[in-house]
């Protein structure tokens, strides 16, 4: 059955088949996923659980070094009392930025919206 193939195919077919199956693995390894690094932050996570403030500077730290490689934040504030981040995110890229920041930062610091919802 194999020697059946090769023998329809050639030596032009295999030698297109082979090269069809490099740049395949070539494009699988280098293609971009649209997953940005991990971000290391400043701080640790007590030091932001601390108050407003602490908290407001890891808003800032996201806005700087985090949300400008995701794309679909629609929008991004400091909750009233300063106890979580609340941030809106288009509903086609939802789930990977939720996946990207929780991979990095505590669950407990945000509160994840869908534009559109309040």
């Amino acid at each position: 059955m194999g020697s059946d193939f090769v023998k329809k195919v050639g030596p032009v077919g295999i030698i297109l088949i082979l090269v069809i199956s490099a740049a395949g693995i070539i494009l699988s390894y280098t293609a971009d996923l649209g997953v940005p690094e991990r971000y290391y932050s400043k701080q640790n996570t007590e030091y932001y659980a601390q108050n407003a403030d602490t908290m407001n500077e890891l808003l800032a730290e996201l806005r700087e070094f985090v949300f400008p490689s995701l794309d679909g934040i629609t929008q991004s504030y400091l909750s009233e009392g300063g106890g979580v981040i609340v941030i809106f995110i288009d509903e086609i890229n939802y789930n990977k930025v939720r996946a990207v920041i929780l991979r990095d930062f505590d669950e407990s610091f945000f509160e994840f919206h869908k534009s559109g919802e309040k």
